[in-house]
């Protein structure tokens, strides 16, 4: 293959001053109604200092000659009066609001076909509640906090915006959702700050799959989807294991159309004959044109600015390998045929890149970045993995906030199930409170079992080792098992090397895997008692 395009990598600045003004006390209940959250209200977000600065709704009502739609926006909405409120989702109590502008407002009326006029709008309370939740997120973020990419937390709604930054000579220019500029930043108010936008935001309520199929560039990426069948697996919502409609996430690697013609593929027919085996249906899962197909969606959610240096599970029988550094360097060790001369240097490119001006598109489902090269099937070196049960969503939504949770309910979980005790505890740590890996860990007493399904794991040979609590009386013995085959020996858990030392890592034997595929690791009490388990590890032998 020999095509070329431009890569282009934006680097970030940053920031500005306080305004401070003066707030009045919060009111939590209507919360309720604007966050979809399960978490319960409490009174330690909620404070009644006196004379420090308007809150959210305080700073809108006084200043309504700029402002004053979104002011009647939130009251439709039936919102306003929680924008007075602390925020009992964040552990500061604070939010981030992106305010449009009247004329900001004014200019989505005009590109909206819903809705004639203002009016016409603010009569909808269903509507203007989901435009008040879509520009409030959920934790306080400065300017300098702005990633490029997915801001840290979602938004009321559920939903993440994403910052584009671009960089003149004498300005620095945020957009969020590359829609609306932030044209004032950091207003500083009693519950968070506010940063005033250009353009009222549009919430999202399209799938990736939708997202391309609606755009002309990226016409052999959806067709490819279609006939695959693998369009039928990219709609907002799936069937979890437990029969419940849930949230569809996922992530879409995809060249647009001139890059496939720059590899001399014109259409869908193209790439069927170059890729796809012979006598198969495009939606038979051997047919390679549908391991290519699924090759290009990532599970899970992942935004330019939080990727790692780590393989990526796909749809495919193979992951995505990823080097994140200056650049975000894609399946490192591919021919691209491609190099950059200088006069004293000729580098060749082995590996694929985002396009970065066309990348982080948002989703309902997630993020779609366009790349710089046909990308085919890739098998990476092997990487050691380290596991600490981060897939599960109910953990991956509490990681951030120190406390301890316990679950009874053994149907919330996907890829974490137990025997014996009637619940397991989640446990996050304040920040080095104890030596873990991210203080945080799960814990169950008693006579157990507990198994925890892998992400996918790479062919190979490794060291398998757990991570958990030592040198406790009320520890369990333990034994291992990977697969429903017993690995290693018994584990005294009371007992341990250093007394210093609350956690500790101790390898259990050689697991040999022949099949890119998840695994299942199981810790049963040969002697009851407490097990706080931080992670388990596959280390390359």
């Amino acid at each position: 293959m020999n095509w070329k395009e431009i890569r282009i990598l934006n680097k970030i600045p940053i920031m500005k001053s306080l305004v401070r003004t003066k707030r009045v006390t919060a009111i939590p209940l209507i919360l309720i109604t604007l966050f979809s959250c399960t978490q319960e209200l409490s009174d330690t977000g909620f404070y009644d200092e006196e004379d420090l600065l308007y809150s959210i709704a305080e700073y809108i009502e006084a200043n309504q000659d700029e402002y004053g739609q979104f002011l009647e926006i939130a009251r439709s909405a039936g919102s306003f009066d929680a924008l007075h409120a602390y925020n009992p989702g964040d552990f500061d109590g604070l939010f981030t609001l992106f305010l449009p502008t009247n004329e900001g407002v004014n200019r989505y009326i005009t590109r909206n076909d819903d809705y004639p006029d203002f009016e016409a709008l603010v009569k909808d309370a269903s509507f203007c509640m989901t435009l008040v939740q879509y520009h409030l997120v959920n934790r306080s973020i400065r300017s300098n906090e702005f990633p490029y990419g997915a801001l840290p937390d979602s938004t009321a709604s559920g939903d993440y915006l994403t910052i584009t930054i671009e960089v003149t000579e004498d300005t620095t220019i945020y957009k969020v959702n590359d829609l609306a500029a932030v044209i004032d930043r950091n207003i500083e108010v009693s519950n968070g700050y506010i940063h005033v936008v250009d353009n009222m935001l549009e919430p999202i309520s399209f799938s990736s799959y939708d997202w391309l199929a609606d755009n002309p560039s990226f016409s052999i990426m959806a067709s490819l989807f279609e006939t695959t069948g693998l369009k039928d697996t990219m709609g907002l919502f799936r069937t979890s294991s437990t029969g419940l409609q849930v949230k569809n996430t996922y992530t879409v690697l995809a060249e647009p159309d001139s890059i496939y013609a720059s590899a001399g593929i014109e259409n869908l027919q193209g790439l069927i004959e170059k890729i796809g085996t012979p006598g198969m249906e495009p939606d038979d899962p051997d047919n390679a044109l549908y391991q290519f197909a699924a090759y290009h969606i990532l599970e899970g959610i992942h935004y330019l600015d939080n990727m790692q240096s780590k393989n990526y599970i796909t749809y495919a029988p193979a992951p995505v390998s990823i080097i994140s550094g200056y650049d975000i360097q894609i399946n490192t060790g591919v021919d691209t045929f491609q190099m950059i001369t200088t006069a004293t240097d000729t580098t060749y490119i082995d590996y694929i890149l985002p396009l970065y001006n066309h990348s982080n598109t948002n989703t309902k489902n997630g993020a779609i970045h366009a790349i710089d090269q046909v990308m085919e099937l890739f098998i990476p070196g092997i990487k050691s993995v380290f596991f600490q049960f981060w897939e599960e969503p109910q953990i991956n939504s509490l990681r951030t906030t120190p406390g301890s949770y316990p679950f009874a309910d053994k149907d919330l979980f996907y890829f974490i199930s137990w025997d014996g005790p009637e619940e397991i505890i989640y446990r996050k740590l304040p920040d080095s409170a104890e030596p873990k890996s991210e203080d945080d860990y799960l814990f169950i007493i008693g006579d157990f079992s507990i198994n925890y399904v892998t992400p996918k794991i790479l062919p190979g040979t490794y060291t398998m080792g757990i991570k958990a609590e030592i040198n406790n009386i009320r520890n369990a013995q333990i034994e291992v098992y990977i697969d429903g085959n017993r690995i290693g020996s018994n584990y005294n858990l009371t007992l341990g090397e250093d007394d210093k030392k609350p956690f500790d890592k101790f390898d259990v034997g050689v697991a040999e895997f022949t099949r890119y595929e998840e695994h299942t690791v199981s810790i049963r009490s040969l002697i009851p008692g407490e097990f706080k388990w931080d992670f388990v590890s596959f280390i390359p032998l």
